[in-house]
């Protein structure tokens, strides 16, 4: 069977800053290559270049961008072009066509008007070969086109230079993204500014493209390990082969088409990000960029990923997959932490201090406890969850907002930090999951007491309306309450998307309702979409993208994905699955595809879970939720060699239990089976 036919890398691609179907774009690259490929056809925002209904085209372009959010960095164009040299953003887009063009994971592919010419490009990790057919010979052109500061210098043979453009400031003060280039025919060159322009007779121009964010040596080096004596076709069917390799350790048979292309384009997206940061020397040694001191050092890193969105569902279906890829991740995010002195938030490229909490402690945790590292590593990496758990500092920029009155309080006083139920609820959270890693590895005293700090959710829950409140540094709650206002206290969501963030302790939260958690979430359900813009000031997209959905659980953002499982941990597994076969329904194969952000597999992993029938609750707590399945039978090559079949018609949802763990999983085998009392 060909999986990778069915992925559609442009589901989900139409966006704007004022609404979410997916903000993503189509990217042609190799799984977690350092390098992404896209059309750019809309500059009018630097973050929203591409529009797959867009019929302009302004060139090829490389990209970072892990989120429209966060940005680009190291990003150039790559065009063609015929006769006079128009190199100017108002100048040098032509109409394409759109209709016909090609946007594969290995292959890109379509047709300029203006200059009559062909692009092609197939993907290496670090590069790509482009080319460019015109229909006739004469002034043919391939020109690079920079952001920011740009250098170029050509000896005849190689192109060469970097870009220094990045949204995000990088601590060392600059990221130079360096690159080797060659034209496989005579040219003659000219640099304008930021651009440069290579000037050829012939028809056909082939470009040899590697990257390095370390040097132009280093870059000539990728160059000849992935480029040189390769064609175009020969790269394609290696990413092709690259990514087949990927989308088959899942089979899905379903007489639904378009939700097996949704179920595969899902895939594709959780195996782009988090992306490779470093590179091999001649040596075969991994380097990188230590983006604090700007000095290339030993070890891997990886890079273009947001721990808040990612923790919930990405790493968890690594951990099934690739725990090898899982692991070096791990070993990356902490060779963060060695060159900084933090583990990381969000990395675009280097550190940026945004969204509450550290989920990274989830993420380190999970790996531990589910024995992904091992040794030594573990030990170093649970040292580090202790640094950042005990000696954060609120003056720093890095490790939890409000982490010092934090630990005085039992709470983030929202007269200290904005957001302060999210910052509470996500220390809380993160607390539970470094006693879960001490618990492992033995350290019984820091177990206990993280155990403990776990259950601070407990000091913010107000009684008398069913919600976690923000509360002052007296404990008094914040005045003139309404159960629809987004912000203030609450991330990308009112009390209602945000007062049931406890994943590790469910039946303690259930407990503070009475026992009546269940009905709850009930009303959640059954009441209409609404809100207030609160302390936002105004609507921002998340709002737009959960009344859209018409309902207040937003599976649209990340904050809602555990609720419809809230259910099943409670011991209804059926009134899960029914709202899970519901929402994932939202999910289509179109250019409106993903009901909000997917941010960085994240949202794409939820939908894979929910086809699986199960979902990580609680990523660190080795177990997993029961729903029940949503293809016909899904085959799962795990990491380990095993299989995992999942048969829907096995299923009896009201004779299994509401829990599987990751080793009964592992084992492999009929999943039915598992779960049956």
């Amino acid at each position: 069977m060909n999986f990778y036919q069915y992925v559609n890398t442009r589901m989900g691609t139409f966006n704007s800053h004022r609404f979410s179907n997916g903000n993503v774009y189509p990217v042609t690259a190799v799984p977690h290559g350092m390098a992404s490929f896209t059309i750019q056809n809309e500059n009018a925002s630097p973050r929203w270049f591409y529009s797959p209904r867009s019929k302009s085209f302004e060139g090829i372009r490389l990209t970072h961008q892990p989120s429209p959010w966060m940005g680009d960095y190291g990003n150039l164009i790559i065009t063609g072009q015929r006769g006079e040299m128009l190199l100017s953003e108002e100048n040098r887009w032509s109409c394409y066509d759109n209709e016909r063009c090609v946007m594969e994971p290995a292959y890109m592919k379509g047709y300029v008007y203006r200059d009559r010419y062909t692009f092609e490009l197939a993907p290496s990790n670090s590069g790509a070969v482009i080319r460019f057919t015109f229909e006739e010979e004469g002034q043919n052109r391939v020109n690079l086109i920079g952001d920011s500061v740009t250098q170029f210098e050509c000896d005849g043979e190689w192109i060469t230079g970097y870009t220094n453009k990045s949204m995000n400031p990088v601590p060392c003060g600059e990221l130079r993204e360096y690159f080797a280039v060659r034209l496989n025919v005579p040219f003659t060159f000219s640099v304008h500014g930021n651009a440069i322009s290579l000037l050829a007779r012939e028809k056909r121009l082939e470009v040899g493209f590697a990257t390095s964010f370390l040097s132009v040596a280093q870059a000539k080096l990728n160059y000849q390990r992935e480029i040189e004596g390769n064609t175009l076709e020969e790269l394609r069917t290696r990413a092709t082969d690259a990514w087949e390799s990927y989308l088959s350790r899942i089979a899905v048979e379903d007489d639904d088409e378009e939700k097996k292309a949704v179920f595969y384009t899902c895939m594709y997206r959780a195996f782009l990000f988090p992306r490779k940061f470093y590179e091999t020397d001649e040596a075969g040694t991994p380097r990188h960029v230590n983006l604090h001191s700007g000095k290339t050092v030993e070890g891997v890193m990886y890079a273009d990923n947001g721990f808040w969105d990612t923790y919930r569902t990405l790493f968890p279906f690594l951990s099934l997959i690739d725990t090898e890829l899982y692991r070096e991740m791990a070993e990356g995010f902490y060779q963060y932490y060695l060159d900084s002195g933090w583990l990381p938030k969000w990395l675009s490229p280097a550190n940026v201090c945004c969204m509450p909490g550290m989920l990274v402690e989830a993420v380190m945790a999970d790996a531990i406890v589910k024995e992904i590292i091992t040794g030594d590593l573990a030990e170093n990496v649970f040292k580090a969850l202790l640094h950042d758990g005990e000696s954060c500092s609120d003056e720093s920029g890095y490790g939890r907002t409000g982490a010092l009155a934090y630990r005085r309080y039992g709470y983030v006083p929202y007269t200290v930090a904005k957001e302060s139920v999210n910052e509470t609820l996500d220390c809380c959270y993160g607390d539970y999951c470094i006693a879960m890693a001490a618990q492992k590895l033995g350290h019984t005293e820091e177990a206990e007491r993280y155990f403990g700090y776990a259950k601070n959710y407990k000091k913010i829950f107000d009684p008398e309306n069913g919600f976690m409140r923000g509360k002052d540094e007296e404990g008094k709650f914040r005045p003139a309450f309404n159960s629809f206002d987004w912000g203030n206290d609450y991330t990308e969501g009112s009390a209602w998307q945000s007062s049931f963030a406890v994943y590790h302790d469910v039946a303690g939260l259930n407990e503070l309702y009475g026992g009546k958690l269940a009905q709850k979430i009930d009303e959640m359900m059954e009441k209409p979409a609404q809100y207030q813009v609160g302390g936002y000031g105004k609507e921002i997209h998340e709002m737009s993208e959960m009344a859209d959905g018409g309902s207040l659980c937003a599976i649209s953002n990340q904050p809602s994905f555990h609720i419809p499982y809230i259910y099943s941990e409670l011991g209804d597994v059926e009134k899960t699955a029914a709202c899970v076969q519901k929402f994932a329904g939202y999910f289509r194969n179109t250019f409106e595809g993903f009901p909000g952000d997917e941010d960085n597999g994240s949202m794409s992993s939820w939908y894979l879970f929910a086809c699986f029938g199960f979902y990580p609750m609680s990523p660190s707590r080795p177990d997993f939720t029961m729903s029940l399945p949503l293809m016909k039978k899904i085959t799962v090559k795990l990491a380990n060699g095993n299989v995992l079949t999942i048969d829907r018609d096995r299923y009896c949802s009201e004779r299994m239990k509401n829990k599987v763990t990751y080793e009964e999983l592992m084992r492999g085998g009929e999943l039915a089976e598992m779960v049956r009392k």
